[in-house]
Order: C-alpha cells, then sequence, then structure tokens
C-alpha cells in the first residue's frame, strides 16, 4: 500500500505556522486586489424591525464530553459576539466573520473548546465559534444578502445531540 504524501503544514508544528500565516498572507492580497469593502460600522442603537430572530443553546450535554469545555465555548462566544454586535453592512460591503473577529487567541482571553479539523474532533483555544458562523449563515439564509463564501465542517457532525433547533 502507498504511503499517502503528507503536507508541508502536517510536517511539524512550525511548518504548520507558517502555512498558516502564508494562507493569511495571500488571503489579504486576493481581498486587497478585489477591492473588497468590509463592513465594519457599528451602531449602538437597535435597528426599528427585527426581521428574522433565532435562539441557540450554547451549552449542551455531549455524552462524556467535559462541560467545562461547553462553559468555555460560552466565554468564546461572548466574546466573539461583541466584535459583531451593531455591525452595519452596507450596501457593497462583505461582512466577514473573521475579518471583524480576528484570531481567536489566548492573550484575547479565548479559551480551550472543542474543535473540529481535518474530520478530527479535538480541543483548542477559541472552539466553538462553528456554532456562532452557523447561526450566522442560517440567519442570512433569510435575508436578501447574498453569501460569497461559506465553509462548512467536513462532514463530521460532532453533535448528535437532542433537541437541536438549528441545523448543523
Amino acid at each position: 500500500m502507498k504511503k499517502k504524501k503528507k503536507l508541508f503544514c502536517e510536517i511539524s508544528p512550525f511548518a504548520y505556522k507558517l502555512s498558516s500565516i502564508k494562507c493569511q498572507l495571500m488571503r489579504r492580497m486576493q481581498d486587497v486586489l478585489a477591492n473588497t469593502h468590509f463592513a465594519k460600522e457599528k451602531s449602538k442603537e437597535l435597528l426599528p424591525a427585527t426581521i428574522y430572530a433565532s435562539k441557540s443553546l450554547i451549552r449542551r450535554k455531549l455524552g462524556n464530553v467535559d462541560m467545562q469545555l461547553q462553559e468555555n465555548k460560552a466565554v468564546n462566544l461572548k466574546l466573539a459576539s461583541r466584535r459583531l454586535s451593531g455591525i452595519i453592512i452596507k450596501p457593497g460591503e462583505v461582512f466577514s466573520f473573521w475579518h471583524l473577529v480576528g484570531a481567536c487567541t489566548k492573550k484575547k482571553g479565548y479559551q480551550l473548546g472543542l474543535l473540529l479539523s481535518n474530520g478530527q474532533k479535538g480541543v483548542g483555544i477559541g472552539g466553538g465559534m462553528c456554532q456562532l458562523t452557523n447561526l450566522i449563515h442560517w440567519l442570512v439564509l433569510h435575508t436578501p444578502l447574498e453569501i460569497v463564501e461559506h465553509h462548512h465542517h467536513d462532514g463530521l457532525d460532532m453533535f448528535p445531540d437532542y433537541g437541536r433547533q438549528i441545523p448543523f
């Protein structure tokens, strides 16, 4: 049986970091060349009408998963939500979760949470962002906004829990 060749990013943690930096720089160049205008203006005032609303269960009992990871996820979601709350998307602007939230780092207060990477579940700083991004995606589907980019997990449903309100 032929051994699968490793990607450069799989060689070592340093190689992974280097690959990550390269991808971030390439993305920034792509955004600059495309003259992408990102939504960044915020309003402290609520808009006069609610078009669509939803609630998502933050803390879920997931089999033998440590509930502290669920508490940490709640902290992570609160930190990210503060960066997004009140954002106004004007015509011609692009809403970008990662442009507004940035890297989820320990220095910014993010904690260990559940992650999915390469089809495997694990634990890492900032875990739980997928719940927020999936909720935003689901809400946008109920608007006339155009979705220009959305990344899904690679088929692994880590949360086959009871009472799910929002499709994963």
